[in-house]
């Protein structure tokens, strides 16, 4: 079983195939395109991952003493509100048939969550790594291991991702 932190790790590196074809607006996609994208962001960006960090890693965090007002804690929380802002924009675009106002949305959600990553990566699981006890490690990883089994369709997520990445690749070819 991988240490709970290589697992939210990993599952960044799916997002990221995800967000390399958003920021991908020099010729706009399908409005399918940015339905699956907005599925995919919902049910595995949003509904898995960021499950695992602000129900299971955060709260061990804030046992440990972080902060939860300000902070890292804190920041990532706002930073999860300001994706699900951009994720309802690009919904919206999609609803209304705007394929440019829904790459747009797409590519905001895309440099924040770039941004957001890269803090989560280098920052915060550097933290959580030096602060979590053994016993605190396991419990995530116990509590991860639940959350994928509750959460089935996580295998077509990260399929999906590959998908959306190799029709971007095909595309430019």
């Amino acid at each position: 079983m991988p240490h709970p932190i290589d697992e939210l790790m990993q599952d960044h590196r799916i997002i990221e195939q995800v967000l390399s074809t958003l920021e991908q607006t020099g010729s706009p996609h399908s409005l399918s395109f940015y339905e699956q994208a907005i599925d995919f962001i919902t049910n595995f960006a949003d509904g898995h991952h960021h499950e695992k960090e602000e129900n299971r890693l955060f709260p061990a965090l804030a046992a440990e003493g972080m902060p939860t007002q300000g902070g890292p804690i804190a920041c990532m929380l706002h930073e999860h509100e300001e994706g699900r802002a951009h994720v309802a924009r690009m919904r919206q675009a999609v609803a209304a048939k705007d394929v440019a106002a829904a790459a747009r949305a797409g590519a905001s959600y895309a440099a924040l969550l770039r941004d957001h990553i890269a803090k989560e990566d280098n920052i915060l699981f550097q933290m959580a790594r030096d602060i979590l006890p053994v016993a605190a490690v396991a419990t995530l990883e116990r509590d991860f291991a639940a959350v994928e089994s509750a959460t089935p369709r996580q295998q077509q997520y990260r399929q999906l991702a590959g998908d959306l990445a190799g029709d971007l690749a095909s595309a430019s070819i």
